[in-house]
Parts: C-alpha cells; structure tokens; sequence
C-alpha cells in the first residue's frame, strides 16, 4: 500500500505521514489556514476500517 502523506505544498514538501490512528480523509480547514491534514477523528467505520464515522457515511454516498 501507498503511503499517505498530508499537508505538502511548497513550503512543507515532506508534508506529515498518515497516522495509522486516525481517519485518512483530507480535510481543509475553514478560513486562515490553507493546507491540507488528515482527519483528526479515530478509525474503524467505512471500507477496511479506514474512515471515521462521519467520513464513512460520505465516502459511502461518493460512491453512489
């Protein structure tokens, strides 16, 4: 499997390294900042256990 890396842009090339712990959805934040992060919720919903509850139910109706 691919590593999942989040947040890179020019200034942060390397960008942060999935957290196995959490959600893998990208999230971008409302205002100020600009950059991309992953989820901050746990795992354990949605195909292979890999969403949060919340983000299971979108990728679910994503693939509708």
């Amino acid at each position: 499997m691919k590593e999942r890396i989040y947040g890179q842009w020019a200034g942060d090339p390397k960008g942060t390294k999935e957290d196995i712990k959490r959600c893998i959805e990208e999230v971008w934040p409302i205002g100020g900042r600009w950059n991309s992060y992953q989820c901050l919720r746990k795992r354990g919903y949605g195909p292979e256990g890999l969403y949060c509850r919340q983000h299971a139910k979108k990728h679910e109706e994503r693939q509708k």
